[in-house]
């Protein structure tokens, strides 16, 4: 597994961002059930001929092939680890944006493409399922079960920066 030789979140920003990230996690509305699980398996459709029939619960629609190269890379972050959505766009020649529109649209979470390994370039929760009002408590549960730790403006916990961030795509 490859660990960064240079901070794996890009805090420097300014502090003009944080504070709005700040803002945006304190009005976030924490929902009465969260969803924390980690362990439910989902079939991941790897032959050619498999996706090109697989249709998404989530959307109704066919899964694209730019997805699948998200989600191919996504499900490469080992457990305790996480990954960024400008790492993944680097690795597969896109923006984060990009890779952040495919991931709101996994029908294979929490495994085998577990995106709530994916943060913001500054260690931001970020959003989870489409949503960053109230389902980022769900991307914190599950990665906190996972032994990942944030503050309480919804940044990953300093300490764990360098030594979780995976970037070792193949």
């Amino acid at each position: 597994m490859k660990v960064a030789t240079t901070p794996a979140c890009s805090p420097h920003f300014g502090n003009t961002r944080r504070s709005s990230r700040s803002q945006q996690y304190a009005k976030a509305v924490v929902p009465d059930i969260i969803d924390d699980d980690i362990e439910t398996t989902h079939t991941y459709p790897e032959t050619t001929v498999d996706r090109a029939s697989f249709v998404s619960p989530k959307s109704k629609r066919r899964v694209t092939e730019f997805q699948y190269r998200v989600y191919d890379a996504c499900r490469q972050v080992p457990l305790g680890h996480y990954s960024t959505y400008k790492a993944i766009s680097d690795h597969l020649g896109s923006g984060p944006r990009a890779v952040g529109n495919a991931l709101a649209k996994n029908p294979f979470c929490p495994l085998p493409i577990p995106c709530h390994r994916i943060l913001t370039t500054d260690c931001y929760i970020g959003g989870f399922s489409g949503d960053t009002k109230s389902k980022i408590f769900f991307k914190k549960a599950k990665l906190e079960k996972e032994a990942l730790a944030f503050d309480e403006s919804g940044f990953l916990s300093e300490s764990m920066q360098q030594s979780r961030f995976f970037s070792e795509f193949k």
